[in-house]
């Protein structure tokens, strides 16, 4: 816990030295009470600016996409870093952020990770939806209204066509991953086997689900 209260203090203080900086908030596990509480935990951080500020913030150019920023220089101020991406910019790989959001993935030597992402304000309503659960650090403006969703990491109870959807979709993989195998096809075989796993994971949640009450959080 104490490293947790050093790296809060830490965001919190970032936010309060920059003008630009109007709202800080904390999502993922660590705001989850129903996730396992050790020092494996990711810190998912997210600093809303203005968008006119935006680019400056971040060092770009006017005409430069956001999803071009580069790693900003106060986040070494946290200490010395061993690896870390920026989803946004890839061209093989595409990130999963709206438009004009960016983020940096953030691994440092002393194993600690930091996951920064850096919206414009005007996204608030959007991020409640796309962040369920999270909790203020800082707000300037007391801009930050939701309310919290308990139910965000527990298992979505199924519909019937829920269950026949997921029913559905397994099969069809499955004569897909048939096909695949009588070709000696195997990495495709392979990729087809990993898709079957995370459907089955559904349908294995939901009869958990079903047993055991829907508030369950599977770690997913």
């Amino acid at each position: 816990m104490q490293n947790q209260d050093k790296f809060l203090k830490q965001f919190k203080k970032l936010a309060l030295l920059d003008k630009n900086i109007r709202l800080v908030t904390l999502e993922g596990s660590r705001v989850n009470k129903r996730a396992i509480q050790d020092r494996y935990q990711d810190y998912d951080v997210s600093f809303f600016i203005k968008r006119k500020n935006l680019r400056k913030f971040l060092n770009l150019k006017k005409n430069k996409a956001i999803k071009k920023a580069k790693l900003p220089k106060f986040i070494k101020k946290f200490g010395e870093i061993l690896l870390y991406q920026a989803p946004e910019g890839f061209e093989f790989y595409e990130g999963n952020l709206p438009k004009n959001w960016v983020s940096f993935l953030v691994i440092f030597k002393n194993g600690i990770r930091v996951d920064f992402k850096f919206i414009p304000l005007k996204a608030l309503k959007f991020y409640y939806k796309f962040e369920p659960l999270s909790k203020v650090l800082v707000d300037k403006d007391r801009k930050f209204k939701k309310p919290q969703h308990k139910s965000a990491f527990c298992i979505k109870k199924p519909t019937k066509k829920d269950f026949d959807e997921v029913s559905n979709e397994f099969y069809w993989t499955f004569a897909n991953l048939e096909k695949a195998l009588l070709r000696k096809q195997l990495i495709l075989a392979n990729s087809l086997l990993k898709s079957m796993r995370e459907i089955l994971f559904d349908m294995l949640s939901f009869k958990v689900g079903i047993k055991f009450g829907f508030e369950i959080w599977l770690g997913k």
